[in-house]
């Protein structure tokens, strides 16, 4: 009866690893960016557009900017345009589930002070990416 037991504990283990080992390759095969496909090829409103279309709270330039940059570009040359504006190497953006032709919108104002805020919104849905945030914190 021991021995029965045994292998009948032995097969279900044997059962729930396989099954755990195909769901571990499922997972390994969808694609990373499967959250947040391509869409270089659909056509989205121009940056000053979007810009003037955003909730202020989500976003705002300042007032008597040294530098103000508005683009539209895909995810994977975010970090290129920040770094356009930022010269001690701090705001870097990265995400999982983007693909890196995900169009998106980039957002950087620097103040007279040197103080900068950076947003990125995904231009398919138009939510925010990253928080805007003060770098010289």
């Amino acid at each position: 009866m021991k021995r029965i037991i045994s292998i009948a504990l032995i097969g279900i283990l044997t059962a729930i690893f396989a099954i755990n080992i195909q769901l571990v390759q499922a997972t390994q095969n969808q694609e990373p960016w499967s959250k947040y496909p391509n869409n270089s090829a659909k056509s989205f409103k121009d940056a000053d557009s979007f810009y003037k279309s955003l909730d202020k709270k989500q976003y705002v330039e300042f007032e008597n900017a040294k530098l103000n940059i508005q683009e539209k570009t895909y995810f994977k040359d975010v970090n290129s345009v920040l770094s356009r504006a930022d010269q001690y190497g701090k705001s870097r953006v990265g995400g999982v589930g983007y693909h890196p032709k995900r169009q998106v919108y980039v957002f950087v104002t620097v103040s007279q002070e040197g103080k900068m805020w950076t947003a990125v919104f995904d231009a398919e849905t138009g939510r925010k990416t990253n928080e805007a945030r003060d770098l010289n914190e």
